[in-house]
């Protein structure tokens, strides 16, 4: 995961997609929160492989995309983790920070 970013600059309108391991059949998923102004960016989740690719063996847990969209100017923390929403807060194996500036 060295290529998730640690800081984006994006323009109002400006998408941003970031693909991350999937780890699903292990039961863990990738979330987020956002620490700011609610209101500076949108985010979107795609789980899955896309249309078209080539079919994986059983058992290959299929990535995960979050899409970043600047809504309006201003500064804001993203913290992406991945974990069991079925397991108690702390149960997170892997974990990003961000910071993102919309101009």
């Amino acid at each position: 995961m060295a290529d998730v970013p640690t800081h984006l600059e994006l323009g109002i309108g400006e998408d941003r997609t970031i693909e991350l391991p999937g780890l699903g059949t292990a039961g863990y998923v990738w979330d987020h929160e956002v620490i700011g102004a609610q209101d500076v960016i949108d985010v979107q989740w795609t789980r899955g492989f896309p249309p078209g690719a080539a079919q994986q063996p059983v058992g290959v847990s299929s990535p995960e995309s979050v899409t970043l969209r600047a809504l309006n100017a201003g500064e804001v923390g993203l913290r992406l983790f991945q974990h069991r929403r079925w397991e108690p807060a702390g149960g997170t194996i892997a974990e990003r920070h961000l910071t993102i500036v919309v101009a």
